[in-house]
């Protein structure tokens, strides 16, 4: 049975997230996102940004958090912050939750001076 959870994981490899290539009508600092032949792609992609919110909500990467969204509880450790969303990771899956979503997060004490 080990050896079937070992490969299970092994298979979850994921791919670096693709950062958009504007953010509020500017460039962005992260990779731009390239168009690939044959594949239907947005002519614009715009999202609204919480500069400070996902400031504070990136230094508890790689920590346990609660998080309250607009449909409930969630808690896990944060794998990672994108300009429109994070991951949470739990013990079986990862959830991609958009920061819009989030009313409030609970984590570990921080300064932010």
């Amino acid at each position: 049975m080990n050896s079937n959870i070992e490969a299970s994981k092994a298979q979850n490899y994921q791919n670096p997230i693709v950062q958009p290539g504007c953010v509020d009508q500017a460039k962005a600092v992260h990779s731009p996102i390239y168009a690939i032949a044959g594949i239907p792609q947005p002519s614009e992609y715009v999202t609204h940004l919480d500069p400070v919110f996902i400031q504070h909500i990136s230094r508890h990467q790689g920590q346990r958090l609660c998080l309250m969204t607009t449909v409930g509880r969630i808690e896990g450790i944060l794998a990672g912050v994108a300009v429109d969303h994070i991951q949470i990771n739990m013990e079986d899956r990862s959830l991609h939750i958009r920061i819009a979503q989030i009313v409030y997060f609970e984590g570990a004490l921080a300064s932010y001076l």
